[in-house]
């Protein structure tokens, strides 16, 4: 900048002394750049000068009414020129000059201090620009992170639905037997898929993973187990005719097992599942685990009972074929719990300090079997949501919790079904 211009706006009943004062501040301006310092009347004030202005010397007097100084003052600050009033006297107390912002002086000030608030005021009003300027482009960059934050807010949102498409819609209830689920992801998605699905006139197969992580990439795994999932294998009777033979839980385990294997190549993506082939005609449970937490089957006299079996994590090693299964007899009222270890979060053992780490505590064990007073499995499911409602920080949910809860009826008289359906 070659030179600084700078206005003298004369406000009426102020113009006494005018040329002085413009002599008086051009003597006193001896640094480089200069100064010009322009005498300009209050209503000849227009907005292609006031852009040409750098600063603004306002002469007023003390008994000026101020509301008229409003309008010239506000289009001062929108156009961001710094202003030093010069008074004939005291200003009033809580006056307009005050609450503007403007720096107010006596017109009896020596003339070298008036060029030293000016010079003041021009050099801090550049870094007032450039701070104006670089949180106008943090407004920008702002507003764009708000688009993008809300774009994939949109995508989560979507990604949430196509997620809850891949659970059952309709529950089955056969021979007495009913199903309740409870599904709560800690994020938009979650980490853990179950299926529930009626496998013949007598059987219903109850499916539950954890992939490993939370997120888009374990929500991402678990579309992947969804669709390797199978329960049921068409084949060809002796007489020729075709059907469907249900698979043994873990048959159904190893295959799920070699297909995560052949799909899932990298080495941090892997899974837990449980699978329970339940006969509700015969009242019998067969169980099958991959690493994951064992079923929990709480008896109608409240007595709880777990279903251990050994068998290793989904997607890990080829050819694990290993996996353990057992059937347990039933009785009318028992209710079989599969679950995920997000409840080993949701329930911490208070006792032993409130500890959070998966496996550290079966405080969740005994929740579950307090709820054996429960009608049905909607009941307790209800339950179950109630007392996470009201545990410590159930408003930042540390995991994805899954519960599946299947109570069946009095054993059926009915003929047994064969091992195949219709095609």
């Amino acid at each position: 900048m070659s030179n600084w211009n700078i206005g003298i706006i004369v406000c009426p009943g102020a113009g006494s002394g005018t040329r002085s004062i413009q002599r008086l501040l051009c003597a006193a301006w001896n640094s480089v750049p200069g100064a010009d310092f322009k005498i300009i009347k209050v209503h000849k004030l227009d907005q292609s000068m006031m852009e040409q202005l750098d600063a603004a010397v306002l002469l007023t007097t003390v008994t000026a009414k101020q509301p008229k100084l409003v309008l010239p003052l506000t289009e001062l600050d929108e156009h961001h020129v710094p202003v030093m009033a010069l008074l004939d006297g005291p200003p009033e107390p809580g006056g307009i000059l005050e609450t503007a912002g403007v720096l107010i002086e006596d017109r009896s000030t020596n003339g070298l201090v008036l060029c030293a608030r000016l010079h003041g005021m021009l050099h801090r009003q550049r870094e007032v620009d450039r701070l104006r300027d670089a949180l106008a482009m943090s407004g920008l960059s702002h507003t764009g992170l708000g688009d993008e934050v809300q774009r994939m807010h949109e995508e989560l949102q979507l990604a949430a639905h196509a997620q809850r498409e891949l659970l059952p819609r309709e529950l089955p209830k056969l021979h007495g037997a009913s199903v309740a689920t409870l599904w709560r992801p800690a994020q938009y998605v979650s980490g853990d898929i179950y299926d529930v699905k009626q496998l013949d006139d007598d059987r219903i197969g109850l499916f539950l993973a954890d992939a490993v992580g939370h997120g888009v990439s374990a929500a991402l795994m678990t579309m992947v187990i969804s669709q390797s999932l199978t329960t049921r294998e068409r084949h060809t009777n002796a007489d020729g005719t075709t059907g469907r033979r249900i698979l043994e839980p873990a048959e159904v385990l190893n295959r799920l097992n070699r297909r995560l294997v052949e799909h899932c190549t990298h080495p941090s993506r892997f899974s837990t599942a449980v699978y329970a082939v339940v006969d509700c005609r015969r009242l019998e449970v067969t169980v099958a685990t991959a690493g994951h937490p064992p079923p929990i089957l709480v008896r109608a006299g409240g007595d709880t009972e777990t279903l251990e079996t050994s068998g290793g994590l989904l997607g890990v090693f080829d050819g694990n074929d290993n996996y353990e299964q057992i059937k347990v007899q039933l009785s009318p009222g028992d209710r079989l719990l599969l679950y995920t270890d997000g409840f080993e979060h949701a329930f911490p053992d208070k006792d032993a300090g409130g500890e959070r780490l998966p496996g550290t505590t079966l405080h969740y064990r005994d929740e579950f079997g307090r709820l054996g007073e429960t009608e049905d499995p909607q009941g307790l499911i209800e339950e179950v949501c109630r007392r996470l409602d009201v545990q410590h920080g159930s408003l930042h949910q540390a995991d994805d919790l899954t519960l599946l809860c299947l109570q069946v009826g009095p054993a059926s008289q009915a003929e047994p079904a064969v091992d195949t359906l219709a095609a």
